[in-house]
């Protein structure tokens, strides 16, 4: 059995050697086209990591799925951090709400909402603290129109 592993394995690590990543141009946001930042590289069409020292990523649920992962993610990060603040963000037409957090010099954002008619989930990580509309800069800018 641990050799049918071990076969299959590097089957599989065979099958991926030598193909070149495919680089994304384009976030989508609920099919809402956001496109990668010069200089930044997107991890899926849902995640972009370390762009300007952003990173941004959601992930779709059922209306009862969001509200369970979204107050389980915010239990278990108000468990390790005091500081926590009501948010309101607005992305493409529709508004999405949630807390922010500080970590030293870093903001943790976690938004749930409904864009388009899907619920979703975002999670912001960014050294800006965003309080203002003015506060949106770079790809931050592409995803919400207001903040508050």
């Amino acid at each position: 059995m641990k050799n049918i592993f071990t076969i299959i394995l590097l089957m599989v690590a065979a099958s991926f050697y030598g193909q070149e990543m495919k680089r994304i141009s384009f976030l989508n946001l609920v099919g809402n086209h956001i496109q990668v930042p010069r200089g930044c590289q997107a991890q899926s069409e849902f995640e972009l990591l370390a762009c300007n020292g952003t990173s941004i990523k959601w992930d779709y649920y059922s209306d009862d799925m969001l509200t369970a992962v979204f107050d389980a993610t915010i239990t278990a990060f108000t468990e390790s951090n005091s500081s926590k603040s009501e948010v309101t963000f607005t992305s493409f037409g529709s508004q999405l709400t949630g807390y922010k957090f500080q970590s030293g010099t870093t903001f943790q954002f976690f938004l749930k909402g409904t864009i388009k008619d899907q619920p979703l989930m975002i999670n912001l990580g960014t050294p800006t603290d965003i309080s203002v509309d003015g506060n949106l800069d770079g790809v931050l800018k592409l995803v919400f129109e207001k903040v508050g």
